[in-house]
């Protein structure tokens, strides 16, 4: 093994939707292997020491190849309805977005959210976004 491959790198696994799976450290001549460890698809590749941060995931995804910068996948996290059971918020969310909903993940299949309520005060969700953005939380006050 050369001076070459035996040194450290930063790395990150991916998968093929660009989610990070994986970081840290590990000897260049070790880096074909980690990808393995997820199977057909996921890739790792080595992250320059400027842009790795232990949390990479958490506010990194892989589009094309390259290590971006996730979006927020809403501006406005606060909502107010009138809790009469009809009036709604709707949301547009990204193409893949789950929520979170009495224990479970739900997929949302139209890539839209809403909200009616007849139950007054404030009421939290939990979103799971897709790779490219953050996940995010929605209060909706019902009035």
């Amino acid at each position: 093994m050369t001076a070459l491959e035996d040194r450290t790198i930063h790395y990150i696994v991916h998968g093929p939707d660009g989610a990070i799976r994986q970081s840290g450290d590990c000897a260049l001549s070790l880096l074909p292997h980690y990808a393995g460890i997820y199977g057909e698809g996921f890739k790792a590749i080595e992250v320059p020491a400027d842009q790795y941060r232990r949390d990479i995931d958490a506010h990194c995804y892989v589009l094309d190849g390259v290590i971006t910068s996730k979006s927020a996948a809403l501006d406005v996290t606060e909502y107010t309805v009138r809790a009469d059971g009809f009036d709604t918020v709707r949301l547009a969310l990204p193409a893949g977005t789950s929520v979170l909903h009495a224990g479970e993940i739900v997929a949302i299949e139209d890539n839209v959210f809403e909200f009616t309520t007849d139950v007054l005060g404030e009421h939290r969700f939990s979103f799971i976004a897709p790779a490219g953005f953050h996940h995010f939380e929605v209060t909706i006050h019902a009035v």
